[in-house]
């Protein structure tokens, strides 16, 4: 895997299904659950996804499955998840270990680490609980970008449903924090500026949000300008 040191403290990650079900996606794009905030996406998705029988969340088998992750735009730069947005077919990434480790594929280098999954208190969820899991995913030429995904499951009598989806540029310290008390995920997103050494961007974006287990609110935003 890449060095550490471009890995953020909090990273998330993304929705297991089994490698022999049918993949949802959305025929017509990202739709009106997609959204962004400078380099930070939010992506609600209500998308239930195969699995063997899970008792509770957190049975959920997070160092062996097949992730999925919805793309954001064509390109892994500036934090985004790669791929067709027109059709919104996610990129499936099977993971053993907690790695994905396809470097050297020249067509479409790319790596992938679980990080941590958390079982997390949400009043509007099904069973007021849902597991958010933190990973990142490198791609592009070098894996040059670090995208940093976060992504939120709820168990809806018995079947794993994918929430909602964040998605941040995880260079030079960025990443995801959740905070327990008030249920708020903080997200900062890593922006270079011109002379900028990888290790250390000038600026961050960076969003509160707000999560229940049914809706995404967002609270305090520092976002700069393209």
């Amino acid at each position: 895997m890449r060095s550490r040191c471009l890995i953020p403290v909090l990273v998330l990650a993304a929705l297991a299904l089994s490698a022999a079900a049918q993949i949802p996606f959305f025929g017509g794009g990202q739709g009106s659950g997609f959204k962004t905030y400078g380099r930070i996406t939010s992506f609600q998705l209500d998308v239930p996804l195969s699995t063997p029988p899970l008792a509770k969340l957190g049975d959920f088998p997070l160092q062996q499955f097949s992730y999925v992750l919805y793309p954001t735009a064509a390109s892994g730069a500036d934090g985004m998840i790669p791929g067709d947005t027109a059709s919104g077919a996610p990129l499936v990434i099977p993971v053993s270990r907690g790695i994905y480790d396809h470097h050297t594929d020249t067509d479409n280098p790319i790596e992938f680490e679980v990080i941590k999954g958390d079982t997390v208190e949400l009043p509007k969820a099904p069973g007021k609980q849902g597991l958010l899991v933190y990973s990142v995913l490198y791609s592009g030429d070098q894996l040059a970008n670090c995208t940093g995904v976060v992504q939120l499951m709820e168990l809806k009598q018995g079947r794993l449903v994918l929430a909602e989806q964040f998605s941040y540029d995880c260079r030079g310290g960025a990443g995801a924090e959740w905070n327990a008390k008030k249920r708020q995920l903080t997200v900062r997103s890593a922006r270079y500026s011109l002379g900028d050494k990888p290790c250390c961007p000038s600026r961050f974006d960076s969003v509160v949000f707000k999560l229940d287990g049914k809706d995404i609110g967002t609270g305090d935003k520092v976002l700069y300008d393209r």
